[in-house]
């Protein structure tokens, strides 16, 4: 999960922000927590610079291809890098255009726009196709898929809010505003 961040508090957990009001997990939409009218929100459309760290590096040890890795861009988002706008493209489901860029997996930790501090690359692929990073242009959360041993690494990971989804769960993606 993005964390929580906003005016005049420290980024949060979804479930120290939620206080057991909510029973957070992988299911668990921004909009379950709050009514609309909270100024305090996690990144939509955008993997979190301290998760992307964490993510990094744990991701690392689970490619055979750090190296060689796919991260994926929203075409619509203002202000992109200008490596970024002439950077090739692909279309995603619901005909959501995406630049391509390629590098090393801790590229994937770095802003995509021209100011600092703004959104990294919402997928993220290595070329061995060990696992798969992906947060959605509305979306709050960051989803990975991966081996068992990856997955349970990310859970055991104290820097990060981070829970396991399963087949049986409905999972979704974005986070319209009410």
């Amino acid at each position: 999960m993005n964390p929580v961040r906003g005016q005049g508090i420290t980024a949060r957990s979804w479930a120290s922000y939620a206080a057991g009001s909510v029973k957070v997990d992988a299911t668990t939409r921004w909009n379950d927590l709050v009514d609309g009218s909270s100024p305090d929100r996690p990144d939509k459309g955008t993997i979190d610079p301290e998760v992307a760290v964490t993510l990094s590096r744990i991701l690392r040890s689970h490619t055979r291809t750090p190296t060689d890795c796919y991260f994926l861009v929203w075409e619509g988002y203002a202000g992109l890098r200008a490596d970024v706008l002439t950077a090739a493209r692909v279309e995603l489901p619901l005909a959501r255009w995406m630049f391509v860029l390629t590098g090393d997996l801790r590229d994937g930790i770095e802003t995509v726009g021209e100011s600092v501090g703004g959104r990294t690359a919402q997928w993220w692929l290595p070329a061995d196709g060990a696992w798969a990073v992906g947060n959605d242009l509305y979306g709050a959360s960051v989803y990975v898929s991966g081996s068992a041993e990856l997955i349970e690494g990310i859970l055991a990971a104290d820097d990060i809010e981070a829970y396991r989804a399963t087949a049986s769960m409905v999972i979704v993606a974005e986070e319209f505003e009410p």
